[in-house]
């Protein structure tokens, strides 16, 4: 442990930290920083200074608890035997990296930066780190999934990774689990908060529809942009085609759904995606679902 790890609920400042040759790193997993939020705290430290501390763990503690840490300033890897040489931020991110990008650039800190370990000691970092972002700024669904999956190296969540995967790509949770389990699962905040905490959801568990959903999704973005496929268009309009098989027609159902999606070039795709709602007569998403229909049954010769 290093010289200031017996200073509980006292502030610390990074001069201090530097001056004793501690270098700051972040949990490899945590939410990405973000530049557009970088930049806003930039403009605050100038004008106001820090408000409030970020909260700090020494680098053998986040080792003891199985988390990898990355180097707050080059991005990189912290080498196991060079953990005590690092404390590490569980709340803070965003200030120390706009503190850091002001001392870097053109920008003016007024004051400090300031930190301390938390208030509470005995508790896990993992139900400190989700508390942390519960208590102040309330994370989003795709903070917590990755949270969650950074919380549990050693546990198989085949499902909670490929959330995680579309979740980066821009897919809101809904959708998500749309496309990886053929219906909304009820997987929400509250689900993988916990699970940061290594309550596991049987939600998170079930992936019978996993490998198919993600076949699926990988033909469409062939020719369907992210940013469409994360809309619930397609996704709800596949899984209507999959229910409505009977039993034993499924597994040939899902051929067929592939089969469809293969055959839609990029300029059909473009022209499902710039679909518009026909003002008084059809919404935006009937006119969708009527376009993808003539093309399903004009694709296996069926007729309504």
């Amino acid at each position: 442990m290093n010289k200031f790890s017996n200073l509980k609920g006292q502030i610390i400042t990074l001069a201090m930290l530097r001056a004793a040759e501690l270098r700051v790193a972040f949990i490899k997993g945590n939410r990405m920083v973000q530049e557009k939020n970088v930049n806003t705290k930039r403009a605050s430290l100038c004008e106001n200074g820090q408000i409030v501390p970020a909260i700090m763990v020494d680098g053998e503690d986040a080792q003891g608890a199985g988390l990898e840490i990355l180097d707050a300033e080059t991005g990189k890897p912290v080498a196991p035997e060079d953990y005590g040489n690092y404390v590490v931020l569980l709340d803070g991110q965003h200030r120390y990296a706009a503190y850091v990008a002001n001392e870097q650039g053109e920008g003016d800190n007024k004051g400090e930066f300031y930190l301390m370990y938390p208030l509470n000691e005995g508790i896990a970092l993992q139900k400190i780190l989700s508390e942390a972002n519960i208590a102040t700024k309330m994370w989003d669904g795709k903070d917590f999934a990755s949270g969650a999956l950074m919380m549990n190296p050693d546990k198989e969540l085949p499902l909670l990774k490929a959330i995680v995967e579309l979740l980066n790509l821009g897919f809101p949770l809904a959708t998500a689990q749309k496309w990886l389990c053929f219906k909304n699962a009820g997987i929400n905040k509250e689900i993988l908060a916990k699970a940061m905490n290594g309550r596991i959801d049987s939600k998170l568990l079930k992936i019978a529809y996993l490998e198919k959903g993600k076949r699926l999704l990988g033909v469409a973005q062939r020719s369907f942009s992210n940013d469409f496929l994360g809309k619930r268009y397609l996704p709800d309009f596949l899984i209507e085609k999959y229910e409505e098989a009977e039993d034993e027609a499924k597994a040939e159902t899902m051929k067929q759904l592939l089969n469809f999606l293969e055959g839609i070039d990029r300029s059909k795709a473009d022209d499902i995606e710039k679909s518009k709602g026909v003002k008084g007569s059809m919404a935006k998403e009937q006119v969708i679902l009527d376009k993808l229909n003539g093309l399903y049954n004009s694709r296996f010769g069926k007729t309504e």
